[in-house]
């Protein structure tokens, strides 16, 4: 008896949270079909912006050798550091076994 109340309830709110996404996305269609070609037009020149800011930044990075595994000299690493966002680095020594392998390369 206890489970099938749980059950109950359990089915309850999922309906309610179904309830409530389906009509946030009815929202969001009814806006899209107010929208007039101007709107239309200056979303899609927001959304190139976007993306041109998005490869600009892609070849900033590669540029700066985001995606290679390169060895970098220890008086060299903060300078590399600052200059990017983002790094991901692995401290090594020569005797331990973690030291990159060629074929890691």
């Amino acid at each position: 008896m206890a489970d099938s109340v749980v059950s109950q309830i359990l089915e309850q709110q999922v309906l309610s949270v179904a309830k409530a996404v389906e009509d946030k996305l009815d929202e969001e269609i009814a806006a899209l079909e107010r929208l007039d070609p101007d709107d239309i037009e200056a979303l899609r020149e927001r959304r190139i912006q976007q993306m041109r800011r998005a490869a600009e930044r892609r070849a900033k990075w590669r540029a700066l050798g985001h995606g290679e595994y390169t060895e970098v000299p220890e008086k060299e690493f903060f300078a590399a550091a600052k200059a990017s966002e983002r790094l991901v680095c692995h401290f090594y020594r020569d005797n331990w076994p973690c030291k990159r392998n060629k074929q890691d390369a």
